[in-house]
């Protein structure tokens, strides 16, 4: 059984009376421990489909199954629950508390989860040092590099070791050396067996992932292997 199967999925809007199509009838499955890049042009519908994998948001028709559960049949609650145990985000801002520690932040998806405080520190301590940072565990985002802000994101994914990890544009705001990292931290949980999809526009990402979705006008155009 695959971890994601979308069929025949698509998401409209209503956009100023016209309906435009950001997926269109799209067929997509994912094996565990796959590391998959998604690329296309702006507009293409890639962060659409990220949102829907990621439960941020529903398709308008189509069926999507995460890990043997169709999401579809599940309530908003029960959606929040599965997005926060199944699913782990990193995007191209990083999206931490700029007030918040970095193990603070890490923390947060446990917070939601309802583990206990102590187990909290544990698990998050647990992945800043996976993710080599157990020595900025006091540190405020702004007293982090960007690379360092991006690692904190990848900790917090991980914390409760979700089924999958969504990467938006994970490298788009990072310098070269910084970029390097990340991509050496997300080759290292791939060969974990961490299930990874990443949006991307740069080709040097794209080409550490074995396989490459391209969409254009919403729908699949090219899904291949290397």
């Amino acid at each position: 059984m695959p971890l994601i199967s979308l069929r025949s999925v698509s998401k409209r809007y209503d956009v100023g009376g016209n309906t435009v199509a950001a997926l269109d009838d799209v067929d997509l499955s994912v094996a565990r421990g796959q590391r998959i890049a998604i690329v296309g042009s702006s507009g293409s519908g890639k962060s659409t489909l990220l949102n829907v994998i990621g439960c941020l948001d529903t398709p308008t028709s189509g069926e999507y199954v995460l890990n043997g559960r169709d999401m579809s049949a599940q309530s908003g609650r029960r959606l929040a629950r599965i997005r926060n145990a199944e699913i782990g985000f990193v995007f191209q801002s990083f999206h931490l508390l700029p007030r918040v520690t970095a193990l603070g932040n890490v923390m947060q998806p446990l917070v939601y989860g309802g583990v206990s405080t102590q187990e909290r520190r544990r698990l998050a301590l647990a992945a800043l040092t996976r993710v080599g940072l157990h020595d900025r565990a006091t540190h405020l985002p702004p007293q982090l590099s960007g690379g360092q802000r991006q690692r904190v994101a990848i900790a917090r994914a991980l914390v409760t070791r979700p089924s999958v990890v969504l990467a938006d544009e994970p490298t788009g705001n990072l310098d070269s050396s910084a970029t390097r990292q990340v991509m050496d931290l997300l080759d290292a949980l791939h060969r974990e067996g961490q299930t990874i999809l990443i949006v991307t526009h740069e080709t040097d990402i794209a080409t550490h992932c074995e396989r490459t979705v391209e969409l254009a006008d919403g729908r699949v155009v090219r899904d291949e292997r290397a």
